[in-house]
């Protein structure tokens, strides 16, 4: 049996009898339904289960059941643990300050993800495997498989975690990695007890009024390069200060620039604290952005993706343009419509 396969996975998963879920840091509906409902559904059979991630969830995420269970430290003996599961990661470094010590002390380790890449495995001595889709809708569509593979109850908690996790990832079930089999799954988690209006109330209709005025504040600052085929936010530190925000409520800010008529790639750059800047890259079409994210570290998805860099904004932004320049200047950009014209245009 391939160690790089889901089989592998359930069979590592039926002979552990405690392990240790953990997801990446500043962790987006994905990582936490995956993480929950999978804890969820372990705990069922009988399974001790430690839920870490490094970072508190965020405001609109604590209605998944068991959020309250999950932990910001790391256990005191790691090795006690038959099983250490990385979900929606395949980095340590995306655990957090604290994920190479996770990795080191682990007796056994499984991968679940669905962002390219080649994965955790290779760079560890102990028994590893993991499973890496990059065509999943969501980690959580992976973990959905995984449970039909164990052939385990899908209960109302973790039915209602992952349709969240999934829904996340598809923008709503909107975006281009929503296919047939994705709402077929959708299908099933609400036939498992998910409730679809709860989960969308609770995730995207419960915004502070801060986030709003920060939303429109860089909303009004938004620029457009390339012939307005990219679209630029900023977000200073005075900005978060001002609005009472954090970098848990804008995760989304960067939708909205995308959504610009004729823009094929839009960012929005981060900046909680001076010099610490933090970029996510979307893309509409064609332009591979996890390509361009990892000139800078970064990674992801082809049409989402990011890294984070220390410098100047202005020079990241300088930098990015020229970058966003040349990946736009293999295709065709064909005619500029007046209304992308009448907005802020750098050149």
């Amino acid at each position: 049996m391939s160690m790089n396969s889901l089989e592998s996975i359930a069979s590592a998963f039926r002979e552990a009898t405690s392990l240790i879920l953990s997801a990446h840091q500043r962790p987006d509906g994905d990582a936490a339904g995956s993480l929950l409902g999978l804890a969820a559904a372990l705990r069922e059979q009988g399974r001790d289960v430690y839920p870490y991630i490094h970072d508190p969830l965020k405001r609109d995420l604590m209605f998944l059941p068991g959020s309250s269970h999950i932990c910001n430290e790391l256990p005191g003996d790691i090795s006690r643990y038959d099983l250490v599961v990385m979900l929606d990661c395949h980095e340590s470094s995306r655990l957090g300050p604290n994920g190479d010590e996770l990795i080191r002390h682990a007796r056994k380790i499984a991968v679940l993800d669905h962002h390219l890449g080649e994965g955790l495995c290779s760079s560890v001595s102990v028994e590893c495997f993991q499973f890496i889709d990059p065509q999943a809708s969501a980690t959580g569509s992976i973990c959905l498989q995984l449970l039909d593979l164990l052939g385990w109850p899908v209960s109302k908690e973790t039915a209602t975690c992952l349709y969240a996790a999934i829904m996340t990832d598809t923008g709503g079930f909107a975006y281009s990695n929503t296919r047939a089999e994705t709402f077929e799954m959708a299908r099933r988690l609400v036939e498992y007890g998910a409730d679809p209006f709860f989960v969308s109330s609770s995730m995207f209709e419960n915004r502070p009024l801060g986030q709003l005025r920060m939303l429109g504040e860089a909303l009004s600052g938004m620029a457009l390069y390339c012939q307005g085929r990219f679209a630029l936010m900023q977000l200073t530190p005075e900005m978060f200060k001002k609005w009472g925000c954090d970098d848990s409520d804008v995760g989304n800010f960067v939708s909205y620039a995308r959504s610009v008529e004729g823009v094929e790639v839009a960012a929005i750059l981060k900046e909680m604290e001076p010099g610490q800047i933090s970029v996510s890259l979307r893309s509409k079409h064609y332009l591979d952005v996890a390509t361009l994210a990892s000139e800078f570290g970064g990674g992801g998805h082809f049409h989402a993706a990011g890294f984070r860099i220390s410098g100047k904004r202005e020079e990241v932004v300088a930098v990015l343009r020229e970058r966003v320049s040349a990946y736009l200047a293999q295709h065709d950009l064909g005619p500029v419509t007046a209304s992308q014209v009448s907005v802020q245009e750098g050149r």
